[in-house]
């Protein structure tokens, strides 16, 4: 008799939902996605910024390394005016190139600082020797300032003497 009542209410309508149903719960979730949307992509912005200012850093990090391992100067070299960065094995005029093409940074991310330049560091590169330093220059070290539209600043500093390198946000939203 279960079997039938089953039957019977389904051939009524009563087990499925309504086209108005439907339509109202779809509405909700557009509405939800139009207000979260904004939010959403200023999230995606302040990633890409914290992202590429850490790729940058674990790079320089990398060439210091390479320096110490393999006991001769290796570099990388900033063009501020493209938004990209190269690794080099020597000086970045006579060494050679460890990427096929230089790597650029994510879209709406650009290197912008308070100051009028943005990479802090001798002609756009930092120069690793075999003993992990860098160029000499009497700075005691080079900053590199990230940005983005929405303010959002990330500022990597390297130590001259020890080559240690830190990335930190200058955004106080973080």
């Amino acid at each position: 008799m279960s079997l039938e009542r089953e039957r019977g209410t389904a051939e009524r309508g009563e087990l499925g939902m309504s086209l108005i149903e439907l339509s109202i719960v779809l509405a909700i979730i557009g509405m939800m996605a139009f207000i979260g949307l904004p939010s959403m992509q200023e999230w995606l912005d302040r990633y890409r910024v914290r992202t590429a200012a850490a790729e940058i850093g674990a790079s320089i990090q990398l060439q210091r390394m390479r320096a110490v391992s393999q006991n001769q100067d290796f570099s990388i070299a900033f063009d501020q005016a493209a938004g990209t960065y190269e690794l080099f094995q020597g000086d970045p005029d006579t060494g050679t190139a460890l990427d096929v093409i230089p790597r650029a940074l994510p879209s709406m991310v650009g290197f912008s600082g308070d100051s009028t330049d943005s990479v802090q560091v001798p002609n756009d590169r930092i120069i690793f020797h075999p003993d992990g330093s860098l160029n000499d220059r009497a700075a005691i070290t080079d900053q590199i300032f990230l940005g983005n539209a929405h303010g959002d600043v990330f500022l990597i500093t390297i130590n001259r003497a020890t080559g240690r390198v830190q990335v930190q946000s200058q955004s106080y939203g973080y």
